[in-house]
Protein backbone atom coordinates (compact mmCIF):
# COMPACT_ATOMS: atom_id res chain seq x y z
CA UNK A 1 0.00 0.00 0.00
CA UNK A 2 3.00 2.30 0.86
CA UNK A 3 4.47 1.53 -2.32
CA UNK A 4 1.46 2.63 -4.48
CA UNK A 5 0.77 5.42 -2.70
CA UNK A 6 4.28 6.32 -3.17
CA UNK A 7 4.34 6.10 -7.17
CA UNK A 8 1.03 7.78 -6.99
CA UNK A 9 2.42 10.57 -5.11
CA UNK A 10 5.06 10.44 -7.45
CA UNK A 11 2.95 10.67 -10.54
CA UNK A 12 1.14 13.35 -9.28
CA UNK A 13 4.31 15.71 -8.25
CA UNK A 14 5.49 14.90 -12.43
CA UNK A 15 2.09 16.06 -13.52
CA UNK A 16 2.09 19.24 -11.16
CA UNK A 17 5.12 20.44 -12.77
CA UNK A 18 3.92 19.82 -16.22
CA UNK A 19 1.25 21.48 -15.65
CA UNK A 20 3.39 24.04 -14.08
CA UNK A 21 5.65 24.10 -17.05
CA UNK A 22 2.94 24.33 -19.53
CA UNK A 23 1.90 27.53 -17.64
CA UNK A 24 4.88 29.40 -17.55
CA UNK A 25 5.10 28.78 -21.40
CA UNK A 26 1.63 30.43 -22.17
CA UNK A 27 2.56 33.26 -19.56
CA UNK A 28 5.43 33.71 -21.77
CA UNK A 29 4.84 33.17 -25.42
CA UNK A 30 1.35 33.93 -24.96
CA UNK A 31 -1.94 31.40 -25.54
CA UNK A 32 -2.21 31.63 -29.42
CA UNK A 33 1.24 31.47 -29.80
CA UNK A 34 1.04 27.89 -27.16
CA UNK A 35 -2.18 26.42 -29.19
CA UNK A 36 -0.29 27.00 -32.77
CA UNK A 37 2.69 25.21 -31.50
CA UNK A 38 1.47 22.54 -28.82
CA UNK A 39 3.39 19.89 -30.50
CA UNK A 40 6.16 21.14 -30.85
CA UNK A 41 5.94 22.52 -26.95
CA UNK A 42 5.53 18.67 -26.35
CA UNK A 43 8.24 17.89 -27.95
CA UNK A 44 11.06 20.21 -26.40
CA UNK A 45 9.42 20.15 -23.50
CA UNK A 46 9.13 16.45 -22.92
CA UNK A 47 11.46 16.59 -20.00
CA UNK A 48 9.89 19.33 -17.83
CA UNK A 49 11.89 18.37 -14.46
CA UNK A 50 14.95 19.80 -16.35
CA UNK A 51 13.68 23.33 -16.44
CA UNK A 52 13.72 23.45 -12.61
CA UNK A 53 16.54 24.21 -9.95
CA UNK A 54 15.08 22.82 -6.16
CA UNK A 55 10.94 24.12 -6.34
CA UNK A 56 11.52 27.00 -8.44
CA UNK A 57 11.60 27.01 -12.51
CA UNK A 58 14.56 28.18 -14.33
CA UNK A 59 13.68 30.85 -15.75
CA UNK A 60 16.88 31.60 -17.55
CA UNK A 61 16.53 27.65 -19.20
CA UNK A 62 13.32 27.94 -20.34
CA UNK A 63 13.22 30.96 -21.99
CA UNK A 64 16.63 30.10 -24.32
CA UNK A 65 15.21 27.33 -25.23
CA UNK A 66 11.96 29.02 -26.33
CA UNK A 67 14.09 31.42 -28.10
CA UNK A 68 16.37 28.23 -29.64
CA UNK A 69 13.83 27.05 -31.57
CA UNK A 70 11.41 30.49 -32.38
CA UNK A 71 8.55 30.31 -29.61
CA UNK A 72 9.62 33.51 -28.13
CA UNK A 73 8.80 37.09 -30.23
CA UNK A 74 9.75 40.18 -28.86
CA UNK A 75 11.02 42.38 -31.75
CA UNK A 76 8.49 45.21 -32.63
CA UNK A 77 8.17 46.52 -36.57
CA UNK A 78 8.65 50.29 -35.46
CA UNK A 79 9.34 51.88 -31.90
CA UNK A 80 6.70 51.85 -29.42
CA UNK A 81 6.03 52.47 -26.13
CA UNK A 82 6.68 49.25 -23.78
CA UNK A 83 5.38 48.68 -20.50
CA UNK A 84 6.72 46.65 -17.99
CA UNK A 85 5.77 45.87 -14.11
CA UNK A 86 8.21 44.73 -11.36
CA UNK A 87 6.39 43.15 -8.82
CA UNK A 88 8.19 41.85 -5.72
CA UNK A 89 6.97 40.67 -2.14
CA UNK A 90 10.37 41.48 -0.20
CA UNK A 91 12.86 43.75 0.53
CA UNK A 92 11.03 46.60 -1.46
CA UNK A 93 13.89 49.58 -1.25
CA UNK A 94 16.45 46.64 -1.99
CA UNK A 95 14.56 45.14 -4.94
CA UNK A 96 13.93 48.80 -6.36
CA UNK A 97 17.89 49.72 -6.45
CA UNK A 98 18.64 46.20 -8.03
CA UNK A 99 15.80 46.54 -10.58
CA UNK A 100 17.39 50.33 -11.71
CA UNK A 101 20.80 48.54 -11.44
CA UNK A 102 19.41 46.15 -13.50
CA UNK A 103 17.54 47.73 -16.35
CA UNK A 104 20.95 50.36 -16.61
CA UNK A 105 23.22 47.60 -17.19
CA UNK A 106 21.07 46.02 -20.13
CA UNK A 107 20.89 49.65 -21.97
CA UNK A 108 17.76 51.00 -20.13
CA UNK A 109 18.32 54.46 -18.85
CA UNK A 110 15.50 56.50 -20.01
CA UNK A 111 11.96 55.37 -18.99
CA UNK A 112 9.22 57.07 -17.71
CA UNK A 113 7.33 55.60 -14.32
CA UNK A 114 3.69 55.24 -14.04
CA UNK A 115 3.37 53.61 -10.79
CA UNK A 116 5.92 53.14 -8.16
CA UNK A 117 4.22 51.44 -4.85
CA UNK A 118 6.58 50.34 -2.21
CA UNK A 119 6.27 49.71 1.91
CA UNK A 120 8.39 46.74 4.18
CA UNK A 121 5.21 45.05 4.46
CA UNK A 122 3.64 44.75 1.25
CA UNK A 123 6.78 45.03 -0.97
CA UNK A 124 6.94 46.42 -4.39
CA UNK A 125 4.97 47.16 -7.48
CA UNK A 126 6.82 49.49 -10.17
CA UNK A 127 5.38 50.41 -13.81
CA UNK A 128 7.44 51.88 -16.51
CA UNK A 129 7.17 53.01 -20.13
CA UNK A 130 10.21 52.99 -22.31
CA UNK A 131 9.86 53.35 -26.01
CA UNK A 132 12.31 50.59 -28.06
CA UNK A 133 12.29 48.88 -30.63
CA UNK A 134 11.45 45.52 -29.10
CA UNK A 135 10.51 44.43 -25.54
CA UNK A 136 13.57 44.01 -23.24
CA UNK A 137 14.83 40.95 -23.43
CA UNK A 138 13.92 38.00 -20.96
CA UNK A 139 16.79 36.12 -21.46
CA UNK A 140 19.17 38.95 -21.26
CA UNK A 141 17.17 40.24 -18.07
CA UNK A 142 17.27 37.23 -16.27
CA UNK A 143 21.00 36.45 -16.77
CA UNK A 144 21.36 39.97 -15.50
CA UNK A 145 19.28 39.63 -12.22
CA UNK A 146 20.83 36.43 -11.78
CA UNK A 147 24.21 38.05 -10.74
CA UNK A 148 22.06 39.12 -7.94
CA UNK A 149 20.95 36.18 -6.70
CA UNK A 150 17.18 37.60 -7.47
CA UNK A 151 14.81 34.49 -8.76
CA UNK A 152 11.93 34.89 -11.18
CA UNK A 153 9.15 33.52 -10.07
CA UNK A 154 7.08 34.35 -12.84
CA UNK A 155 7.15 36.42 -16.45
CA UNK A 156 3.34 37.50 -17.75
CA UNK A 157 3.50 38.81 -21.19
CA UNK A 158 -0.02 40.45 -21.20
CA UNK A 159 0.59 41.46 -24.84
CA UNK A 160 3.37 42.51 -27.08
CA UNK A 161 3.57 45.93 -25.36
CA UNK A 162 2.65 44.82 -21.74
CA UNK A 163 4.69 42.45 -19.53
CA UNK A 164 4.85 41.67 -15.82
CA UNK A 165 7.86 40.41 -14.15
CA UNK A 166 7.41 39.09 -10.39
CA UNK A 167 10.47 38.41 -8.54
CA UNK A 168 11.96 37.01 -5.01
CA UNK A 169 14.94 39.45 -3.92
CA UNK A 170 14.71 37.88 -0.45
CA UNK A 171 18.27 36.67 -0.70
CA UNK A 172 20.26 38.94 -3.21
CA UNK A 173 23.60 40.22 -3.35
CA UNK A 174 25.17 43.34 -4.77
CA UNK A 175 27.65 41.64 -6.78
CA UNK A 176 29.93 44.84 -7.38
CA UNK A 177 30.40 45.06 -3.54
CA UNK A 178 34.12 44.38 -2.14
CA UNK A 179 33.58 42.82 1.24
CA UNK A 180 35.93 43.99 3.75
CA UNK A 181 36.82 42.65 6.75
CA UNK A 182 38.11 44.42 10.17
CA UNK A 183 41.45 45.14 9.87
CA UNK A 184 41.87 44.57 6.39
CA UNK A 185 43.54 47.63 4.24
CA UNK A 186 41.75 48.11 0.86
CA UNK A 187 43.60 49.47 -1.93
CA UNK A 188 40.88 50.87 -4.72
CA UNK A 189 41.70 51.86 -8.13
CA UNK A 190 40.76 54.27 -10.62
CA UNK A 191 36.61 53.81 -10.62
CA UNK A 192 34.34 53.94 -13.44
CA UNK A 193 31.15 53.66 -10.98
CA UNK A 194 31.33 54.78 -6.68
CA UNK A 195 32.86 52.53 -5.02
CA UNK A 196 30.38 50.24 -2.85
CA UNK A 197 31.67 47.51 -0.08
CA UNK A 198 29.96 45.18 1.96
CA UNK A 199 31.30 45.02 5.61
CA UNK A 200 30.77 43.02 8.95
CA UNK A 201 30.54 44.39 12.29
CA UNK A 202 32.73 47.37 11.87
CA UNK A 203 31.84 50.46 13.65
CA UNK A 204 35.04 52.61 12.44
CA UNK A 205 36.59 53.67 8.98
CA UNK A 206 39.72 55.04 7.65
CA UNK A 207 39.77 56.71 4.12
CA UNK A 208 42.74 58.20 2.71
CA UNK A 209 42.75 60.30 -0.60
CA UNK A 210 46.12 59.02 -2.89
CA UNK A 211 48.10 61.46 -3.93
CA UNK A 212 47.27 63.63 -6.87
CA UNK A 213 43.69 63.45 -6.59
CA UNK A 214 40.84 66.40 -5.31
CA UNK A 215 38.38 64.34 -3.19
CA UNK A 216 35.32 66.08 -1.86
CA UNK A 217 34.04 63.05 0.44
CA UNK A 218 30.64 61.71 -0.27
CA UNK A 219 29.87 58.83 2.04
CA UNK A 220 26.29 57.01 1.95
CA UNK A 221 25.57 54.28 4.35
CA UNK A 222 23.11 51.39 4.23
CA UNK A 223 21.82 48.59 6.11
CA UNK A 224 21.45 45.17 4.91
CA UNK A 225 18.12 46.26 2.90
CA UNK A 226 19.77 49.10 1.50
CA UNK A 227 17.77 51.66 3.25
CA UNK A 228 19.70 54.91 4.10
CA UNK A 229 21.46 54.95 7.84
CA UNK A 230 23.57 58.35 7.29
CA UNK A 231 24.59 59.90 4.76
CA UNK A 232 28.71 61.76 4.67
CA UNK A 233 29.02 64.97 2.50
CA UNK A 234 31.90 67.48 2.54
CA UNK A 235 32.29 70.77 0.58
CA UNK A 236 36.14 70.63 1.37
CA UNK A 237 38.82 68.17 -0.01
CA UNK A 238 40.18 65.57 2.42
CA UNK A 239 43.19 63.71 2.06
CA UNK A 240 41.92 61.57 4.65
CA UNK A 241 39.25 61.20 6.55
CA UNK A 242 38.13 59.18 9.98
CA UNK A 243 34.43 57.81 10.24
CA UNK A 244 32.55 56.09 12.64
CA UNK A 245 29.54 53.30 11.23
CA UNK A 246 26.12 53.70 11.99
CA UNK A 247 24.78 50.69 13.72
CA UNK A 248 23.41 48.29 11.00
CA UNK A 249 25.51 49.32 8.59
CA UNK A 250 25.79 46.66 5.30
CA UNK A 251 26.90 48.66 2.52
CA UNK A 252 29.14 51.55 2.21
CA UNK A 253 28.69 53.72 -1.39
CA UNK A 254 32.20 56.06 -1.42
CA UNK A 255 31.77 58.48 -3.93
CA UNK A 256 32.94 62.20 -4.92
CA UNK A 257 30.11 65.29 -4.55
CA UNK A 258 31.37 66.43 -7.63
CA UNK A 259 32.40 64.16 -10.02
CA UNK A 260 34.82 60.41 -9.92
CA UNK A 261 37.70 62.48 -11.76
CA UNK A 262 38.19 63.74 -8.33
CA UNK A 263 39.59 60.48 -7.23
CA UNK A 264 41.31 58.81 -10.13
CA UNK A 265 44.02 58.22 -8.34
CA UNK A 266 42.06 55.66 -6.49
CA UNK A 267 41.53 55.64 -2.22
CA UNK A 268 42.79 53.33 0.32
CA UNK A 269 40.47 52.16 2.88
CA UNK A 270 40.39 50.53 6.50
CA UNK A 271 37.47 49.29 8.66
CA UNK A 272 37.89 49.22 12.17
CA UNK A 273 35.89 47.54 15.54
Amino acid sequence: MFKILAILLFIFSLNANILSIDQKIKDLIGHKEYSINKSLINHIFWDSESFYTYDNVNYIALIATLQNNGLLKIAFNKPKNLELTFISKNDSIKSFKILNDVLKSIGYYHYFTKELAYDENKGLKWTLYLKTKSAVDPLVFAKELYKYKAVIVNIKKENILKWVYTINTLNTIIPRAKHMIVGERLELKKPLKPYFIKIDNSYEMNIISKYGNQWFPYIVFYDKHLKILNIVKENKKHKNINLEIPEDTKYIKIDDIYTLSNIKRGLSIRVKE
